[in-house]
């Protein structure tokens, strides 16, 4: 907001006071927050289907390819894509909602193809992903013996 006021040349106040007292600069402001989160939106859905690129660092140091590129790794948002969930399927997601509830006023998106595709992105990433240096390394002995039963004792 300080933002906005600046570029107006305004004050915070007189902006409050418009919105409380002026219906049309209220319902413009209205407006305007609702666009702010169509796109907000339309950015979660983004990061959590498509995935986002996000350069791979090893050791504190960005990591290059042979042309001195940044290698770079496609991430994807498992928290939005549940919280998107919960949003537009509380009735299947969102565990604070009963199932009985109805649906949600003007929302029936399906979600089905989206996260089937998500899925075998996944897949995909998991397959292509080295198997991580733990599984390397040999079992040490504490590890490798089984702990004592009930009959042992």
């Amino acid at each position: 907001m300080s933002r906005s006021v600046k570029l107006v040349g305004t004050s915070a106040a007189r902006i409050y006071t418009l919105r409380n007292n002026d219906p049309a600069f209220r319902q413009a402001w209205d407006e305007a927050e609702e666009i702010a989160a169509d796109r907000l939106e339309q950015e979660a859905w983004r990061r959590a289907v498509e995935g986002f690129e996000e350069p791979v660092v090893s050791a504190g140091k960005l990591v290059l390819d042979e042309d001195g590129n940044a290698v770079m790794i496609r991430r994807y948002s498992d928290l939005l894509l549940i919280r998107l969930l919960q949003a537009h399927r509380p009735q299947k997601f969102d565990r604070r909602v009963a199932p009985a509830t109805g649906k949600l006023s003007g929302l029936d998106v399906d979600v089905r193809p989206m996260l089937l595709a998500k899925l075998a992105q996944l897949a995909q990433h998991i397959a292509a992903e080295e198997a991580p240096l733990l599984e390397h390394e040999p079992l040490k002995k504490a590890d490798a013996e089984p702990a004592p039963t009930r009959e042992d004792a």
